[in-house]
């Protein structure tokens, strides 16, 4: 009898497991189907043509697909005199150089602060250490005008300066990130290494820097996708009348009054927009995912 509820127990287990994995898999796919949705519309739109586009019911799939508007973006860009390249593309260099130099600076940086602060003993160095993590908890949107009054007296607005040097002192929330992961490396492999004769600097460089590889990538990605994104820093900064100093986020705005009346162009700019951020993403997932985890583990 005993035999017989045992197997019997057990299928009640799988089938309730199967079910629930049913459940769950379903949950996950609509959820998936309602994220994707939106950039499957706005690929659909960036290739359907104008008389199609411009009926009254949105369509699926457009029965003659073009990719004009993406050729359009390059060829009658109304700028393209002016600054000698399509608007997109000179927003995309002017994005590269303005967000790579504070974002790998900055790394550096914070990760020095997060060796200071987790292995090099100094007066204060926990008040200090608490004191600018409770700065970092108040929103940047509150000193919006204050900063944008600071940067005037200075003399840095229609620049890129005040989109630059902040960011090369580093970010908190990465010397956080970075210092939880640091404190779990035993001490005597610091020591030993300062023993071989390396010194305060070359012990970072040679030793904690190779160990967290992975978490700086991933905090390399959440850097560069931030400043990618950034809209109202360079709304605010950059001239609005030269487009040669455009971001990407800003010419992608302007798009709009480049191309005013073809909106599969202004879908089409999106989409090659989008493209720079998933060609990242699919070639730093492996170290990307892994520094997260490493990250949340060491936290």
């Amino acid at each position: 009898m005993q035999a017989k509820t045992i197997p019997a127990k057990r299928a009640v287990r799988r089938k309730k497991f199967r079910v629930s994995r049913v459940i769950i898999y379903a949950v996950l796919g609509i959820w998936t189907l309602f994220l994707f949705l939106p950039v499957y519309t706005l690929l659909v739109s960036s290739i359907t043509p104008a008389e199609e586009a411009s009926a009254s019911t949105f369509t699926w799939f457009p029965a003659h697909p073009t990719f004009q508007p993406y050729a359009d973006i390059f060829l009658h860009d109304n700028n393209l005199g002016k600054i000698g390249m399509p608007t997109l593309v000179y927003g995309f260099i002017n994005t590269l150089w303005i967000t790579l130099l504070p974002v790998v600076v900055g790394l550096i940086v914070s990760g020095l602060s997060a060796y200071a602060y987790s292995k090099l003993d100094f007066p204060g160095r926990k008040v200090i250490f608490k004191i600018a993590f409770a700065i970092s908890m108040i929103p940047l949107g509150a000193f919006s005008v204050i900063s944008f009054l600071y940067y005037d007296l200075l003399g840095w607005t229609e620049s890129a300066l005040p989109l630059i040097i902040p960011g090369l002192f580093g970010s908190m929330n990465t010397v956080f990130f970075l210092k939880m992961y640091y404190e779990t490396v035993p001490n005597e492999i610091l020591e030993a290494a300062k023993i071989d004769g390396k010194g305060t600097i070359g012990v970072f460089f040679s030793i904690l820097l190779p160990l967290a590889v992975p978490a700086f990538i991933a905090q390399f990605i959440f850097g560069f996708v931030g400043g990618y994104n950034s809209y109202m820093g360079p709304l605010l900064y950059l001239p609005q009348d030269d487009a040669s100093t455009w971001t990407l986020q800003l010419a992608l705005s302007k798009i709009v009054d480049i191309f005013p009346n073809d909106a599969n162009i202004r879908c089409a700019s999106m989409v090659l927009g989008l493209l720079p951020l998933v060609v990242l993403f699919c070639f730093c997932q492996k170290l990307f995912i892994e520094g997260i985890a490493v990250g949340g583990v060491k936290g």
